[in-house]
């Protein structure tokens, strides 16, 4: 090699070197600038609620045993005993508040499935569903779900059970989880015709008084078809703060403008009544029960009764009755009962607002959406939100549910006489 193409190499090599030197000089450079955000999180709110009847302890949603935010053991709205055809059933008071962080976007209320919750724990292979008392009646062919947390399972009843039975009979499959007691058992096949309903018939055991005779004495009051269920009639009114409307039961909203159920009252006399000239008002315990413009309010004592007219409006808690001037014919006592007759004598022919009719017309298909309320039988059914979240805005609202035992004209009503119906009402939101 000659010493010109020798000197050309190592020129060669060394503008490669440079090359590579200079090109390098990126990846180390001695300016340099760097940030992070460390820790960041994000966390969920809670959509929970609370379920409190009269002035009893609130049911909490999120602390029921089958870890869903579900509790399914409430207390009873009503315990009703004695009672008689015609005459003021009973009505209690339920609070929903929604104890959580997010605001609920819809509020509803329905009549639930044939339900129970499991007594002792499944697994491996079943073939009977261990539960207390049943509420409804179960027939063989019908889906059980059982649901836990985020676990459930679809069976199928090999045979039929009874209101208040204590297990239910399936066909032969392999539990997909270990579900503990208290699990909840619903039959998602009910709620289709009287005899399949929620609602259930049984005969009385304990006398309605001491010594008296009692639904199991008696041959003539059969369960079949659930006649108690499909007699009794029903009614849910809101009374949030000073608005009231009718869900559920004779006079609905908005067909009543007022927006108060035909619920009967059956009340005392917060003061006796003199002879002494003509009043304008009742004054009257708590009303447990609506009075309409109209109505003829009877005030009885002994074999005393006056009949007044009512002269305007009075809601569930009123204290006073206004009437027509009128001059009492007695000196009615404190102790003077007081009704509508006229509420009576609307419901005792109805047999559409039937507890039966609640469960078949107003399951979960047909639940019945609970839009805010605006006025007295007015709603915004465009509300984004029907439940605010605790402590913000309407985030309780107050219902009154009552019963009533209608005596409809000319109809034997004996083989109703000892019989209990039993039945549920479930509330729900939703984001």
């Amino acid at each position: 090699m000659s010493l010109r193409e020798l000197k050309g190499i190592l020129i060669l090599f060394m503008a490669i070197g440079a090359a590579v030197y200079f090109g390098g000089g990126t990846t180390f450079a001695s300016f340099s600038a760097e940030t992070s955000n460390a820790g960041s999180a994000v966390a969920s709110g809670t959509l929970t609620m609370s379920n409190q009847v009269n002035t009893g302890t609130a049911c909490l949603s999120a602390n029921a045993t089958p870890q869903n935010n579900v509790n399914p053991a409430c207390s009873a709205v009503l315990a009703l005993t004695n009672v008689a055809p015609g005459v003021y059933g009973g009505t209690a008071q339920v609070t929903i508040t929604n104890t959580g962080s997010i605001d609920a976007s819809k509020f509803y209320f329905w009549a639930p499935y044939v339900n129970a919750t499991l007594s002792s724990g499944i697994s491996g292979t079943v073939t009977s569903l261990p539960i207390t008392a049943l509420e409804g009646t179960v027939t063989s062919g019908d889906s059980i779900v059982v649901a836990f947390g985020s676990h459930s399972q679809t069976f199928t009843a090999s045979a039929g059970a009874s209101g208040g039975a204590t297990s239910i009979s399936v066909t032969s499959a392999a539990a997909n989880f270990a579900y503990p007691l208290g699990t909840i058992v619903q039959d998602t096949s009910s709620n289709t015709g009287a005899s399949n309903t929620d609602c259930y018939d049984t005969k009385t055991t304990t006398p309605g008084t001491a010594g008296a005779t009692k639904g199991t004495d008696l041959n003539f009051n059969p369960t079949t078809g659930n006649p108690f269920c499909g007699t009794a009639l029903v009614f849910v009114q809101e009374t949030t703060g000073t608005n009231h409307y009718c869900w559920l039961g004779k006079g609905s909203s908005p067909e009543n403008a007022a927006g108060m159920c035909t619920a009967p009252i059956s009340v005392n006399l917060s003061s006796a009544l003199s002879t002494g000239g003509a009043i304008t008002s009742l004054p009257v315990t708590a009303l447990n029960g609506n009075v309409a413009s109209g109505d003829s309010i009877v005030v009885t004592s002994g074999s005393n009764t006056q009949t007044f007219t009512a002269s305007a409006n009075a809601y569930f808690g009123a204290t006073s009755i206004s009437v027509t001037s009128l001059t009492p014919n007695f000196a009615y006592p404190t102790t003077s009962t007081v009704t509508d007759s006229t509420s009576l004598s609307s419901l005792n022919p109805d047999t559409t607002d039937t507890i039966t009719n609640f469960n078949t017309g107003h399951n979960i298909i047909g639940k019945i959406q609970l839009f805010p309320l605006t006025g007295n039988g007015t709603v915004n059914n465009t509300a984004s939100v029907e439940l605010n979240h605790f402590n913000t805005g309407t985030y309780q609202r107050v219902f009154q549910v009552g019963v009533y035992l209608p005596a409809p004209a000319g109809i034997n009503q004996n083989p109703l006489q000892g019989l209990q119906s039993t039945f549920g009402i479930t509330w729900h939101v939703d984001q």
